[in-house]
């Protein structure tokens, strides 16, 4: 099966490559040399005429066969070295594989690396670019947009042919001077200005469409912050605990060397290689809380959750050894000021407000539709044998069924208005208790680290110091050493989590102000 597939590949490969060539020479001849005398390298003589064409095509299509036939021995010949030579190619082949993978893999892997090292800026430029709900929001503002023409339309007219008194059993057009083939065209006029309401009312809902659109924009921003946030967070931690657990074997080291001469029990070596495996473990677990988060934080960027995500180091925080340094968290602004600035410029009050004036327009179109439409139309009857006819009507709907159609339709209008109204109501309420509670979390947060960074931590710190050197005299025991550091992890990790606190609960107040993201907090630059 091999031999024959790689005979036929060169006998085609060699007609195509013999015709082609010998066509190309050919018309060389044909082109550049008309007329006596003709080149020693050309076959026949050129006359000029259509026939130096035949002799071209005929030429080249007798070179391809020659060349085909030697191409097919040339590829049986090659079928049969290739039996016996495939199996060291394939190996070969899979070694230079798997040696370009070896050496290809950290390559792209650290390229991966560079290119998905996040910045705040950066992951909001691309949740807006990417995320698909932002698109589809876009698209229903489309959709809105499209609808407000078509509200303000009028009705299609109406044409009707007809062939009128025409008598049995003949139906004779001529046996009756009303006989007639006639032409209606009838147009629907509401005058009670309805298309206009209709087409406001649509325009407003046009409207509260788009400030729907700039709400979800600014929700999914603040998804963004927050669950960058908690990735940060988890980056922290995971600082400090690996200093943790390098201090732990530290200590594990000392108590080692003290029980070697004596000094202390067996049980501290034990009690150090227990608090190193435990902080193996939490660092184990706060890793995979790692994965959770940055796959979080790719979803809302409209990533795959399994994109590697590297946080940029924050400008506060780096090289800052055991020290622990914060952020800038300026206060937040009091809830009066708050609350004004999400009445003015939180897009999903603009949208309920927008909401409103789509009912109130609404409403006022149905409370119109009681009047009478008015319907013009004219009328051409062509009569075989007399004169045509020329016709003009006029019409007006009656609302006879005014009390079960009309008059419910304003009911329901009135109501949907009412609906509206408490809408705009309910999220004033919701968004100055949400408003309310992120500045009390933002606060909060600043001065629990205020508290940690002034007070606990650097009591901790001089507590393990001073536990430590009481320990290497034999004044303390192992569990007060460790108790120590866990407490001084305990509050370095704290501030970090206060940190994220206090960024997640900006994120929301930026949201419920309908302030988009335009800077980073100071010391995350």
């Amino acid at each position: 099966m091999v031999t024959t597939e790689r005979r036929r590949a060169f006998m085609v490969s060699g007609f195509v490559l013999g015709a082609l060539t010998a066509g190309v020479a050919m018309s060389a001849c044909v082109v550049l040399h008309v007329g006596p005398p003709t080149p020693p390298w050309c076959p026949f003589v050129v006359t000029g005429d259509w026939g130096d064409w035949l002799r071209v095509v005929a030429l080249a299509v007798g070179a391809g066969a020659v060349s085909g036939a030697l191409g097919a021995a040339a590829g049986s010949r090659a079928a049969r070295i290739g039996v016996s030579r495939g199996v060291t190619s394939r190996r070969l082949g899979a070694l230079l594989l798997a040696v370009a993978a070896a050496a290809g893999v950290p390559r792209r892997a650290a390229a991966q690396e560079r290119r998905d090292t996040l910045d705040l800026p950066t992951a909001i430029a691309v949740s807006r670019a990417h995320n698909p709900r932002i698109a589809g929001a876009g698209a229903e503002v489309a959709a809105a947009g499209a609808r407000i023409r078509p509200a303000g339309a009028l009705p299609d007219p109406t044409v009707t042919l007809g062939a009128m008194n025409y008598m049995l059993p003949g139906l004779s057009p001529r046996s009756d001077p009303l006989s007639m083939n006639q032409l209606t065209v009838m147009q629907m006029l509401p005058v009670n200005g309805t298309l206009g309401l209709r087409r406001t009312a649509a325009r407003a809902d046009s409207a509260r469409v788009a400030f729907g659109r700039d709400a979800m924009v600014l929700e999914i921003e603040r998804a963004v912050r927050t669950r960058y946030w908690d990735l940060y967070h988890t980056d922290r931690a995971l600082e400090t605990m690996s200093r943790t657990l390098g201090v732990l074997r530290d200590l594990a080291a000392i108590a080692s060397s003290m029980y070697a001469v004596g000094s202390v029990t067996q049980a501290d070596v034990i009690r150090a290689q227990l608090a190193i495996t435990r902080m193996q473990q939490e660092i184990a677990d706060m890793e995979l809380q790692r994965f959770a988060a940055a796959s979080a934080l790719n979803a809302v960027l409209g990533r795959p959750g399994e994109t590697p995500i590297v946080l940029r180091s924050a400008s506060a925080h780096e090289a800052h050894g055991g020290e622990v340094l914060t952020l800038e968290m300026p206060p937040p602004p009091p809830l009066d000021s708050l609350v004004a600035a999400a009445e003015e410029g939180n897009p999903e009050l603009a949208a309920e407000r927008s909401g409103i004036a789509a009912a109130q327009a609404n409403e006022s179109a149905v409370r119109r539709m009681i009047y009478p439409d008015l319907g013009l139309g004219v009328s051409y009857g062509q009569r075989p044998g007399s004169n045509d006819m020329v016709s003009a009507m006029v019409s007006v709907t009656v609302p006879v069924f005014a009390r079960s159609r009309q008059l419910r339709m304003r009911d329901e209008a009135r109501a949907m208005r009412s609906v509206a109204e408490q809408g705009l109501e309910a999220v004033l309420i919701e968004v100055r208790s949400e408003l309310a509670t992120a500045r009390a979390e933002a606060e909060t947060a600043r001065r629990q680290v205020a508290l940690y960074t002034g007070t606990l931590a650097p009591q901790a710190t001089a507590t393990y110091e001073a536990s430590l050197a009481a320990y290497r005299v034999g004044r303390v025991d192992f569990l007060m050493v460790l108790d120590a550091r866990m407490a001084q992890l305990t509050y370095e990790r704290d501030v970090h989590r206060f940190e994220a606190m206090y960024g997640a609960a900006i994120a929301d107040i930026d949201r419920l102000t309908g302030r988009a993201y335009v800077a980073p907090m100071p010391g995350m630059e």
